[in-house]
């Protein structure tokens, strides 16, 4: 199972930590430069990307080890957020100017070059997400300021055009009170959107938008700062209905129903700058003024933790496994933490008669509970469908099996939630698992359809059998066999390229002793 890097958090009911050992969990990195930065952002344990003042962008490829400044956007710009997926492909958001002026540049050569994909010249930049590499959100601050509308822009193509939503579908600025964007604060869970705003007039409200469909439509709530002023908040969620709010006057808030509603609470003398969760839990990672860091297991109350670093820290982001947080003169300080207190070592699921059983062991468990087993069909959200008691302690072999049963046919995936006995969880990575009645034969629709240039045909054997599957043409040739062999009984599925053929309506068919059925399938190119 994968390891959390703050699960010393997790067993400190079993062992006691020494002040080093829990200090020695932030380590300084080089990031070779003096600059501020405002942003990171860790693809994975090795890729990690970050942005700041002077146009600057910074990439490691080794977790820390060493970073590259890579070439800069625009040498006069504030860089706010960059996204990637891998090294190779990234999106900077910045203003030019400081107050002003806002582009957002893509790379696709890992940094060399840049190409503005839009700019503002009276607009300025908060925040940036891709939900893949071609759907992603941005918003700005109202445009004109004060009296304009909120910046709000979604691209389907990965960023070629950025199409700005209308305005009947958010609701309005606080153009009184003079409302405006927190800086790099906006999170993303599905297709869930949410930012953070706020005023500098004390007693206003602190107030967080939130989209249900990748930003194209917005709603808004808010919560009272506990001090009574106004200042900025950066909001994150650990799914779609779990998330925090911290603020710079230490207001914390927690929502349980997706940001609708908040319970508010504060911590003296902290001052957060940044908020977020740690994948695959309900951990969260905040950091602020004066190299402060804390944690969080359930959004409302936090934790310091020791840094080893007086500069104010911007912005934190994480994986499973380690986080990074950037801030004043080119700070980069690294988190690492120890093995989960559950290590998984085999998850499988197989299918038969209408049911499915999954299995899986364990090397060794620490104050597990136990495991809820979730499921989801045809890419929806996870549902819970059962739940299996841990071992508690151990340091023996385990081994767990649950079957779902009754199932319709379809494309099923299977995660594990392990939970311990002081509420923490994680989760395991998906298993998919295809379930298909073997009463009769079928030849299923390739899927994509139209496709290009690759798709998928499934079929189903309902006995033992020689199976042959071919491609032909609009008059009927036979262009390709994807199979001619004796096959077991049971659910198959073929990939079939289409790159060496023009566009145009294609059939296939399968053929068995018993059985023969053909579809028609198109080659859009």
């Amino acid at each position: 199972m994968k390891k959390f890097l703050l699960s010393f958090l997790l067993v400190l009911s079993f062992v006691v930590l020494t002040t080093s050992e829990i200090l020695s969990q932030w380590v300084p990195q080089t990031s070779g430069i003096t600059t501020r930065l405002r942003y990171v952002h860790a693809v994975n344990d090795n890729i990690v990307w970050a942005c700041g003042n002077s146009g600057v962008v910074l990439k490691t490829t080794d977790g820390g080890t060493t970073w590259s400044a890579m070439t800069p956007t625009n040498a006069a710009a504030t860089n706010y957020a960059v996204e990637a997926f891998d090294g190779t492909t990234a999106w900077v958001t910045g203003t030019v100017g400081g107050s002003a002026d806002v582009s957002i540049w893509k790379t696709t050569d890992g940094g060399t070059s840049w190409n503005s994909q839009y700019n503002n010249p009276t607009g300025f930049g908060d925040a940036l997400k891709m939900f893949d590499s071609n759907n992603g959100v941005y918003y700005g601050d109202p445009d004109p300021y004060p009296s304009g509308n909120w910046e709000i822009l979604t691209t389907t193509n990965g960023g070629t055009n950025w199409v700005r939503v209308p305005r009947a579908n958010f609701p309005p600025a606080d153009s009184v009170n003079g409302e405006y964007g927190a800086a790099c604060s906006m999170d993303i869970v599905g297709n869930n959107v949410w930012f953070s705003a706020y005023s500098a007039v004390a007693g206003t409200q602190p107030r967080i938008y939130k989209s249900t469909n990748k930003g194209l439509n917005w709603t808004v709530s808010s919560f009272p700062q506990v001090s009574g002023t106004s200042g900025s908040n950066y909001v994150a969620f650990s799914d779609a209905n779990n998330g925090t709010v911290v603020c710079l006057d230490g207001t914390i808030a927690k929502s349980t129903d997706g940001g609708m509603t908040w319970t508010t609470s504060s911590l003296t003398g902290a001052a957060f700058r940044f908020v977020t969760n740690v994948p695959g839990s309900n951990l969260y990672m905040a950091v602020g003024s004066t190299g402060t860091s804390y944690y969080s297991n359930d959004g409302l109350t936090y934790t310091p933790l020791t840094t080893g670093t007086t500069q104010t820290l911007y912005m934190v982001d994480a994986t499973a496994n380690y986080a990074w947080a950037v801030g004043n003169a080119g700070t980069i300080i690294q988190y690492s933490g120890s093995p989960l207190p559950v290590e998984l070592t085999s998850f499988t699921a197989v299918s038969q008669n209408q049911q499915v059983t999954l299995n899986w062991i364990t090397a060794s468990e620490l104050n597990n509970n136990g495991f809820e087993i979730q499921r989801s069909v045809a890419s929806n959200d996870f549902v819970t469908v059962g739940f299996v008691k841990g071992a508690g302690t151990t340091t023996l072999r385990q081994e767990y099996s649950f079957t779902d049963k009754n199932l319709s046919n379809g494309l099923y995936s299977y995660r594990l939630k392990q939970i311990d006995f002081n509420g923490l969880y994680e989760f395991s990575n998906a298993v998919e698992v295809d379930v298909r009645s073997l009463d009769n034969y079928s030849l299923e629709q390739n899927y994509p359809n139209p496709f290009n240039p690759t798709t998928k045909i499934g079929y189903v054997l309902k006995e033992k059998t020689n199976a042959k599957v071919v491609v032909m043409n609009a008059i009927g040739e036979e262009i390709a066999v994807l199979v001619n062999q004796t096959q077991e009984q049971g659910y198959h599925q073929l990939d079939f390229n289409a790159s060496n053929l023009p566009s145009g309506v294609y059939f296939y068919s399968l053929q068995t002793d018993n059985f023969s059925e053909t579809k028609k399938m198109l080659l859009m190119k």
